[in-house]
């Protein structure tokens, strides 16, 4: 009996001592003489981990060679790696996911999707963060536990965080588009600035065929969007038609859910639309080139070439040196007499914006510098650029924008030393309050205030779905989506929208629409009902 229980014995030893070692595999930095707990640098040997993020086109140095980077290795001690390519990162992310091939890390401002976080967290591939938060990363503990909307916001349905957020209070954050036209060409053909859909259909007509911008020759674009893009679209501008479009065409107002896609107001607008483009008057590029195109032809002849176009703000699509010459245009009146404009969040959230995958062998060292990196001279550093050469940092704590130079705008500025749009950061209201406002902020508020009287917001709040409604959604959503899309484009440039809608919606009917629908109104019941 004696020798029985010394075996049980010398077994239960053998298992505690086997979880020991499972745990220091798991984490083997943690548990070393080169881990610090608090304080930096946070190992004493250098060690390397590897991350995957999309790099912004603004954005011409390679990351490690930015700035910001540089600084944080030399207090962390900690090396990175990175995999950073300003296109195809989508398609080598689900590549790295369905290989099993993967970082330590995915870096950067909706790196993952809402729906990668349900289904590659709930397969193991995405560790839970909300240990390794309680215990190794008091800077976002303290943000989620001060702001529990946000912490609920990123709590995924089986109660487990996967990603720590990107979350951005710049000021004007709630307007999304703005049209602008030149005002330089209005008075030089002697036009009000338009009121009325019609109104501005006719003005686009003068800039197509009267040369306003002088140089003899028929190259003015009356009109140019960016298709698809909620920053430089034309999602807003449906609005002067009664309806309010969305990017996944999913609308909520008083509660319901429903498909802007599908309305009469949907229908009326694209037809408007259509006849803008046969006269001539939209840019044929609008529905095929990218943004770096969509800004290159703004800013790259001698005079200006456009004539009325959509964008965050002037400067970003037509240059520095043209944008005294634009203005926003207020929301204009549709044939009903309607006049309304999106609203956006004001606070920007993107929830994947840094995940630790099952591949990582040391995610407590991992939590700890992206902890760092949420310090809010961090965040502020990260996303404007490191003090002394973006940003100036004052005795009384506060900050101001440096001047950008070499011609370069605010937002190529900001670039050149840091990752800017596409960090992972923290920058809420009260952190923004400590920087001056810059000419950009300046002008994005009165942006606002034009905007804001007619601004409604319908926008559907970034939830989770269910693992089950997140798997239906990734196929419905492909299918819907990209169906709906192709028709708008095809019917603003081809027509033939009358002929074709009630097929168009029998299609939809078809693609289980009513269910798509019904998926986002449940999830959306029960994320107001927590």
């Amino acid at each position: 009996m004696k020798k029985i229980a010394w075996i049980f014995a010398i077994m239960a030893i053998l298992m505690i001592v086997g979880c020991k070692n499972k745990e220091v595999a798991n984490d083997a930095g943690a548990t070393t003489d080169n881990f610090n707990k608090t304080g930096l640098p946070i190992v004493n040997d250098k060690i390397t981990l590897n991350f995957v993020t999309s790099k912004p086109p603004q954005q011409q140095k390679s990351t490690e060679d930015l700035q910001v980077v540089k600084d944080l290795e030399k207090k962390t001690n900690i090396h990175i790696n990175w995999d950073a390519s300003s296109q195809g990162y989508a398609e080598k992310k689900n590549l790295m996911f369905a290989s099993g091939d993967l970082p330590d890390a995915f870096f950067g401002s909706g790196s993952l999707s809402s729906s990668d976080l349900i289904e590659y967290g709930n397969q193991g591939m995405l560790i839970p963060l909300q240990d390794l938060i309680n215990e190794y990363a008091p800077n976002i503990k303290k943000i989620l536990d001060s702001n529990p909307d946000i912490k609920k916001k990123i709590t995924a349905p089986d109660g487990n965080i996967y990603s720590i957020p990107m979350v951005h209070a710049e000021p004007g954050n709630a307007l999304p588009e703005v049209i602008f036209i030149n005002k330089v060409w209005l008075d030089e053909l002697g036009l009000e600035i338009p009121k009325t859909t019609d109104e501005f259909e006719k003005v686009l007509q003068a800039f197509k065929d009267k040369d306003p911008n002088g140089n003899g020759k028929s190259d003015e674009i009356p009109f140019s969007f960016l298709y698809g893009n909620s920053l430089n679209g034309i999602f807003s501008f449906y609005g002067a038609f009664g309806v309010l479009d969305q990017p996944n065409h999913i609308s909520v107002e008083d509660k319901e859910v429903s498909f802007t896609a599908i309305t009469p107001e949907f229908k009326v607008a694209t037809a408007y639309f259509n006849s803008l483009n046969n006269q001539g008057l939209i840019d044929p590029e609008a529905f095929t080139h990218d943004r770096t195109v969509y800004f290159a032809k703004g800013r790259g002849a001698d005079t200006p070439l456009y004539g009325a176009f959509s964008g965050f703000i002037a400067s970003n699509v037509i240059g520095p040196e043209f944008a005294d010459q634009y203005i926003p245009i207020p929301p204009l009146e549709g044939p009903d007499g309607v006049k309304q404009w999106r609203e956006d969040e004001a606070i920007a959230m993107a929830k994947g914006s840094f995940s630790i995958t099952s591949a990582n062998e040391n995610p407590t060292i991992t939590m700890r510098w992206i902890d760092e990196l949420y310090t809010e001279e961090n965040s502020i550093q990260w996303t404007f650029g490191p003090n002394g050469t973006n940003m100036k940092k004052n005795d009384d704590g506060t900050y101001d924008y440096i001047e950008p130079t070499d011609g370069l705008s605010f937002d190529e500025f900001r670039c050149t030393e840091s990752p800017c749009y596409s960090s992972a950061r923290s920058l809420l209201p009260e952190t923004m309050q400590k920087i001056h406002p810059n000419e950009k902020d300046s002008t994005r508020l009165e942006y606002f205030d034009i905007y804001k009287p007619y601004m409604k917001k319908t926008v559907f709040p970034d939830v989770f779905f269910t693992l089950e409604d997140t798997q239906k959604l990734n196929t419905l959503t492909t299918d819907i989506i990209e169906f709906v899309d192709k028709k708008q484009a095809q019917w603003i440039i081809n027509g033939n929208i009358d002929a074709e809608w009630d097929e168009y919606l029998k299609k939809l009917d078809d693609m289980k629409l009513d269910e798509f629908v019904d998926i986002y109104q449940r999830n959306y019941d029960d994320f107001m009902s927590e």
